[in-house]
């Protein structure tokens, strides 16, 4: 009788050692899909590999920010110096690390950014931009922070 109770209680451990929890349940899948309101914008110019400038934005409203719909379309919203609301609409695709945004029109939200940082709530972004100019070397980045 020692023996069977031994065995069981044995068994009994081995079976709730073995199980495993599912974590990704707790975890669910984070995505770009949604409102991420616009909190700060750090921009750093250069000419011939020479700091011009370096400025950072982070008064922002909750009229400045960005929607990612689940169709690849967005659009972005942003108080005017006229203090009105202008929303401009794009599609976008993410693929890994890479965001593309394009319009039809030119606009200065158009372009290829990479992701630093995609969590639940927090979303930043770099672009980078070159051109050379009367044989000067120009080159910006720009790193914009979201919340939700």
């Amino acid at each position: 009788m020692h023996m069977k109770f031994c065995f069981v209680v044995v068994a009994l451990a081995c079976c709730l050692l073995s199980c495993k929890k599912d974590n990704n349940a707790a975890n669910p899948e984070v995505t770009i899909v949604g409102k991420w309101y616009l909190k700060k914008y750090h921009t750093r110019s250069y000419k011939n590999n020479v700091l011009l400038r370096d400025t950072s934005r982070s008064n922002y409203s909750t009229t400045d920010f960005e929607v990612f719909d689940a169709d690849g379309s967005g659009y972005t919203s942003n108080l005017t110096p006229a203090g009105e609301t202008a929303l401009i609409k794009y599609n976008y695709t993410l693929n890994g690390k890479v965001l593309i945004i394009s319009r039809d029109t030119p606009a200065f939200y158009a372009g290829t950014y990479t992701v630093i940082q995609l969590t639940e709530n927090t979303l930043e972004v770099t672009y980078e931009s070159s051109t050379v100019f009367n044989g000067d070397h120009y080159h910006g980045i720009d790193n914009i922070l979201f919340k939700r």
